[in-house]
C-alpha cells in the first residue's frame, strides 16, 4: 500500500515511500467491484457466525493468524478472499442464503409485487403459491446476473461500448441495472427497465433532479 510520497523533486532518488508492515496488519474492508454485491446479497450479521459454502465448508474464515482481519459475516468473508475463488466460494451464499437477503429470497418475497407491476421476473414458481424459497427457481436469473457480477472486480473490454456492467461511467445508473439483472427476465425487458422507477428522478419539491454527473444542483446565492 502506498503509505506516503517522498521528496522525489529531481534528486534521482525514489519518490514513493511504501510501508512494510506484515500482511496481517491490513484490513480489506471493501474490494470497490462491483456494484452493490456485497451490500445486496450478503450480511453483515453476526448471526451465521461462520459462513460457509454449499457443501457446510467454512469460507475465509476469520484467523487468530491474522487478529486485524476476524470479523465472522459474509461480507467480511468475501473481502477476505480472491476474486479468482468467488464463483467457487459465494455461488450458494449469494443465490441460496442462509441470510434472508439471498436471491432466492429476494425473488420469493418480491416476485408477486414484480408481477402486480407488469414486470416478468427471471424466477419461476415451482408451486403456487410457493411456500418458501425452494418452490422458487432462479436458474434464468443466475445464468443473467453471474458473469455481470461475479467475480467482484470491474471488467472493461475495449472493444465494446463502455457502461456499466462493461466498465463504469459517471452517470451508469449501475445499481437499477444491477436491480434488473438480478430480478427481471431480460428476455422480456431490457437492462435499463429499472432506471428511473426505483431511485426517483425528482425530489420533493417536483424538481427534477441533475442527469449527469456530478448531480449538483445551482449553488444557493448569498444574502
Amino acid at each position: 500500500m502506498l503509505g506516503g510520497c517522498g521528496g522525489g523533486g529531481g534528486d534521482g532518488g525514489d519518490p514513493y515511500n511504501f510501508r512494510s508492515d506484515a500482511a496481517d496488519r491490513y484490513l480489506r474492508v471493501d474490494r470497490m467491484g462491483e456494484p452493490a454485491l456485497g451490500t445486496a446479497l450478503l450480511s453483515r450479521t453476526v448471526d451465521n457466525p461462520t459462513p460457509v459454502d454449499g457443501s457446510g465448508k467454512p469460507v475465509n474464515p476469520a484467523s487468530a493468524a491474522n487478529r486485524f482481519n476476524n470479523f465472522n459475516d459474509q461480507r467480511d468473508a468475501l473481502n477476505r478472499g480472491d476474486p479468482i475463488n468467488d464463483a467457487r466460494d459465494f455461488a450458494f451464499m449469494l443465490t441460496q442464503g442462509p441470510q434472508i437477503n439471498s436471491l432466492a429470497s429476494y425473488h420469493y418475497e418480491l416476485g408477486p409485487q414484480l408481477r402486480t407491476l407488469g414486470l416478468t421476473p427471471c424466477s419461476t414458481e415451482k408451486v403456487s403459491p410457493p411456500a418458501g424459497i425452494g418452490d422458487i427457481n432462479i436458474s434464468t436469473c443466475v445464468a443473467q446476473a453471474a458473469p455481470a457480477v461475479l467475480p467482484d472486480v470491474l471488467t472493461l473490454d475495449p472493444n465494446t461500448p463502455t457502461s456499466w456492467p462493461n466498465g463504469r461511467g459517471f452517470d451508469d445508473p449501475v445499481v437499477d441495472r444491477l436491480l434488473a439483472v438480478a430480478l427481471l427476465n431480460l428476455s422480456v425487458h431490457n437492462i435499463n427497465t429499472l432506471v428511473g422507477v426505483i431511485n426517483p428522478t425528482k425530489d420533493d419539491t417536483g424538481t427534477a433532479s441533475p442527469a449527469t454527473f456530478p448531480h449538483l444542483r445551482p449553488a444557493q446565492p448569498f444574502p
